[in-house]
Order: C-alpha cells, then sequence, then structure tokens
C-alpha cells in the first residue's frame, strides 16, 4: 500500500542504518469541542487531500499506521518532518497521539501544526506564534520540537525544525555543537533547504515578526547545511512532490506526501 522510494547514501560507515521518512501526512480529523468553522473546515480538506493524492485507496490515518508498522519491520528509524496534521484542533492531536503512542520515532514540525486555519501567514503574528509553539511542546511532549539529535550506526541523525521558514537560535546553536562531535550527518527538517522562504534577510509579510538577527542567525545555520562537509545530506518535505538537487556537490532530497502513500527508504553506507 505504501509508495515507498529507496535511496543510498554513501559516506562510508562500517554497518548501513536505515531511517523511514515520512512527511506532509495531513490528518484532518475535528471532535464536537473544536469550533464549527475547523469541523467544516477538515471536512472540506479531507476531500482535497483525497483529490490531490490521486483518489487514492487509502486514507492519510492508514497510510500513517502502515508506515509506522512497515519501520519497526525492517528495523528502521522513523522520521516525520512536519504537517502530521493539517490543523491545530482537538480532533488530531487526539488521533496524532493515539497513532503514535507506543512507538518509536523522530519528530519535527511543520508550518501547519501552528495553524488553527490554513492561512499562514495571516497567524504569524508575534503573540500568536507563542501561544502556539507553547501548545505544540505540551502535545508533543516526547520531542524536543526544535532539535533532536540521535547517533545511528556512526551517523548524527539530527530533526532541525524550519518549519515557519527560519531556524531560531535554539536550533542553530544546538547544530553547531552538534558538528563539533566529529561525526557525519544527516539533516531533517520541514522545508527544502532551497526553499525561497528559508533564506530571506527580512519578513516577508507584515506579520511576521522576525528581526534581521533572527535571520542572520537562521542563515548562518542554512549557509553549514549547503557548504559545510560534515553534513552529508538533507532530507525534507512540504513541496507535496519528490526531488533531489545538487548544490556545491551535496544531494538535498525532498520527500513526497505521506497522504498520497508516498515516503522515502534511506539506506546510509
Amino acid at each position: 500500500m505504501l509508495d515507498i522510494l529507496h535511496t543510498v547514501v554513501n559516506i562510508g560507515i562500517e554497518k548501513p542504518i536505515k531511517i523511514l521518512h515520512i512527511t506532509d501526512v495531513h490528518l484532518t480529523f475535528s471532535t464536537e469541542h473544536d469550533p464549527e468553522f475547523q469541523q467544516e473546515l477538515m471536512s472540506w480538506r479531507t476531500k482535497t487531500f483525497h483529490k490531490e493524492g490521486g483518489c487514492p485507496d487509502y486514507t492519510p490515518e492508514e497510510y500513517f499506521r502502515e508506515a509506522i508498522r512497515y519501520a519497526e519491520e525492517i528495523g528502521a528509524t522513523l522520521i516525520a518532518t512536519g504537517d502530521i496534521i493539517d490543523i491545530y484542533t482537538e480532533g488530531n492531536l487526539l488521533k496524532v497521539n493515539e497513532i503514535i503512542k507506543g512507538h518509536d520515532m523522530m519528530f519535527s514540525p511543520g508550518g501547519h501544526e501552528h495553524q488553527k486555519v490554513c492561512v499562514r501567514t495571516m497567524e504569524e503574528e508575534y503573540p500568536y506564534f507563542k501561544i502556539m509553539r507553547e501548545k505544540i511542546k505540551d502535545n508533543f511532549r516526547r520531542f524536543d520540537i526544535d532539535f533532536e539529535s540521535r547517533i545511528i550506526g556512526g551517523v548524527n541523525v539530527i530533526t532541525a525544525n524550519n518549519g515557519l521558514d527560519y531556524y531560531n537560535a535554539y536550533t542553530v546553536n544546538r547544530f553547531e555543537e552538534e558538528l563539533e562531535r566529529g561525526y557525519p550527518v544527516v539533516v531533517f527538517s520541514h522545508d527544502p533547504v532551497d526553499d525561497p522562504l528559508l533564506g530571506l534577510t527580512e519578513p516577508y509579510h507584515p506579520n511576521v515578526k522576525l528581526s534581521t538577527e533572527d535571520y542572520l542567525t537562521s542563515n548562518r545555520m542554512l549557509q553549514k547545511l549547503l557548504h559545510d562537509r560534515r553534513v552529508k545530506a538533507t532530507f525534507a518535505g512540504h513541496w507535496h512532490r519528490t526531488e533531489e538537487s545538487v548544490i556545491h556537490g551535496k544531494t538535498h532530497y525532498v520527500t513526497d506526501g505521506l497522504f498520497k502513500g508516498k515516503c522515502r527508504l534511506i539506506e546510509i553506507r
């Protein structure tokens, strides 16, 4: 039922490791406790993703459960890079926590985890954003949503949050610390490194309240991802399509959405 793309990354480790990369599940659940407009929106978005996904035989929830089962079956580390939920509803939070309970995975959020509606830039005024970050952290307590690192088979596997089109100072500082540990690094985030919004130097909308310093810090990490030889590859989602881009001799991968049944099995050798 899953449409699995196989990718090999050769970095010269002794024993290969496996990672199953999933992204953009876009669960669309609500309960009677969610506002009526969210209930109606989730009904409409369910139909939207079914059509965009090519009218598949399975739902995003079924694909999500199957990806977890498959990763465990083959001994792969499961990594999800955001937009697991379509918007922040009680129904989506209950469903995603039910699905992942008892299963090991790594997670980095996307923009949709921060939304109550599907109009992204109109919601990034700072007080709203601060409240939503706390809600996300509270509901995904098992994860550090900004940065996580695991040494797997001699590879430093990192999730770094750029779901709102920038890397915050905490993420950048943690990343620079991890680079100094000396392991080869692969990085998983929501936005691809060549996404136009990720490399900006000033806000692209009046409600985006980032400073010049915020952008300088974010771009410091972006340059390391692109140029530092210790970073062997990056993996992302967001675009709802599969791509590979070679930038400065390094391959950066974009994985299509799991709501279509798409995922990427990565073998690092």
